[in-house]
């Protein structure tokens, strides 16, 4: 238990994505800032030392050309042997500044050539002033003269040493020969470069202060950035944020403005989409209510006042008025067999069992059926001909029927006489030579009055109700129309991998195009079209 309780104890606290932004992002350019200053510092080390190496090589081979030329004029090197004034001599030469012995030799030498060069008719002790010494050159820049001395060694062919200090142990050396006529007659050991002090170690802090300067102003302008992009990051979640609060309470969301980044942007847009269909769907659910109340209202209404006239012995319990409670209970059975078909539909997909079977001889069945109801109602209906070939077909076929049913009662319904109603089907012939399945275009057209354009996306809906030229229940008596038959056709179609679609036809009125696969249940069904 006690070590259960300590990921809880550590648990850091949730941190808003704003703060979240910017620590990443600052934690990311730390990082990058830690490896740049780590790699600049090493490589200003390193470069700074290759530099005094360097110099310290062409010093080295300054001085070995100035031994050498030495060695030559001295037939060998016992002048260096043990002489700590040659030795200074030869490093003050090095150094270009001119050694005590060779002052001393070049005043006695000019004094006595200007003892000896009297000019003619002087008077004896008249003496010419001795000409002006030429300055010494300028030291090397680098380091103090003294340093490059106190680290060389000069050693004989043989070993022994002649002059300089031996470096401490440890101590990288650098050795180069003497040669006098391709003979070596000496060496000469430099010990490496010390670590840098005076004016290096100051080079060298000043550029890590720099360096320090940098990162320090980076990480700060990091923050700030950081913190921006964080804050344009967060704006628009939030707005998500509080657009999916009341979504989830049932309440509709202001419309979002799509900004920030691109899936953001992406995102907000789905928002809108998904609240836009969620109002829909609820605006049409309160529909449904009121428009399924209404129409069990209807016959409920009628049952009670037929019932409630029997009980007071206003009317008899005749045939007549026994036949029209049956036809109001009937009414109410379609209506509520509809709706369930409907749910059906909507929830699992209806259930279809399929069969081979001759699509042209199950639809004219079907179709012939309404031939004289059409013909009461002062309408022709135009069919196929008998002889029409067969078409072979994998369907639920009493699903369909129930479609075409639908069909030809929606259209008989809401046709005004004198009219024409024209039933026809075929295969698409433009996917006969594709791979894509084979189709049976099912179409249905009948005269005026039509239906708004505006009301043909909605006309499948369940209990939509189009403009008053095409009222259900309101034509020759008809008061059996449920306001279901149009989405039952299309909940079946799609059960069928189909599709269905409406458009204004030429004769006046609508045109229902039914699509459905021969092979049915293969393909999932696409949008709504008609070819």
């Amino acid at each position: 238990m006690r070590f259960a309780l300590l990921p809880r104890l550590f648990r850091l606290p949730r941190l808003r994505i704003a703060h979240q932004l910017s620590l990443l992002i600052t934690a990311a350019v730390a990082l990058a800032m830690l490896s740049v200053g780590v790699l600049s510092v090493w490589n200003l080390r390193s470069g700074f030392l290759d530099y005094l190496q360097l110099r310290d090589e062409d010093q080295l081979m300054r001085l070995v050309r100035l031994v050498e030329q030495r060695a030559a004029a001295e037939s060998g090197m016992d002048w260096l042997r043990g002489n700590r004034e040659a030795m200074r001599a030869l490093m003050d030469e090095f150094n270009g500044s001119p050694s005590r012995n060779a002052s001393g030799n070049a005043s006695g030498n000019a004094a006595g050539k200007a003892a000896g060069s009297r000019p003619p008719g002087a008077p004896p002790g008249f003496n010419r002033p001795p000409p002006p010494l030429e300055p010494p050159p300028p030291p090397p820049p680098g380091r103090p003269p003294g340093s490059f001395g106190q680290r060389v060694l000069i050693t004989d062919s043989e070993g022994f040493r002649l002059a300089g200090r031996e470096a401490p142990p440890g101590v990288r050396r650098t050795v180069r020969a003497v040669k006098v006529n391709g003979v070596e007659v000496a060496r000469i050991e430099l010990g490496a470069e010390p670590e840098p002090e005076g004016l290096d170690a100051r080079f060298l802090q000043r550029q890590y202060t720099g360096l320090a300067v940098a990162a320090l102003g980076t990480l700060a302008l990091a923050i700030l950035m950081a913190w921006i992009v964080a804050r344009r990051w967060s704006r628009p979640l939030q707005a998500l944020q509080l657009a999916s609060r009341d979504i989830a309470a049932g309440r509709r969301p202001r419309k979002l403005q799509p900004t920030g980044a691109l899936e953001i942007a992406q995102l907000m847009e789905g928002i809108n989409r998904m609240a836009a269909e969620l109002a829909r769907l609820e605006d049409a659910r309160r529909l449904w209510i009121a428009q399924i109340s209404h129409e069990l209202r209807t016959p409920l209404a009628v049952l009670r006042g037929e019932i409630e006239s029997i009980e007071d012995g206003a009317r008899q319990p005749t045939a007549a008025v026994m036949a029209s409670l049956r036809e109001e209970v009937l009414q109410l059975s379609r209506l509520v067999n509809d709706l369930h078909t409907l749910s059906v539909a909507d929830a699992d997909g209806l259930r279809c069992e399929f069969t081979d079977g001759n699509a042209h001889t199950a639809l004219l069945r079907v179709a012939r059926r309404f031939a004289e109801p059409a013909r009461q109602r002062g309408l022709e209906l135009h069919l196929p001909p008998d002889d029409a070939p067969a078409i072979a077909v994998y369907w639920d076929f009493g699903r369909v029927e129930q479609l075409l049913d639908n069909l030809l009662a929606n259209s008989l319904r809401y046709t005004d006489a004198p009219g024409e109603v024209i039933l026809t089907w075929k295969i698409d012939s433009s996917q006969t030579n594709s791979s894509l399945p084979q189709r049976l275009i099912l179409s249905l057209e009948d005269s005026a009055p039509g239906v708004n354009p505006a009301d043909l996306p909605q006309l499948f809906e369940p209990l939509f109700r189009a403009d008053k030229a095409r009222q259900r229940g309101t034509r020759y008596g008809d008061a059996h129309g449920s306001g279901l038959g149009l989405a039952i056709v299309r909940g079946i179609a799609h059960a069928h991998g189909g599709t269905v679609a409406a458009s204004p036809s030429a004769r006046g009125g609508l045109l229902l195009c039914v699509c459905l696969p021969l092979r049915a249940g293969l393909t999932p069904p696409g949008p709504d079209a008609c070819p």
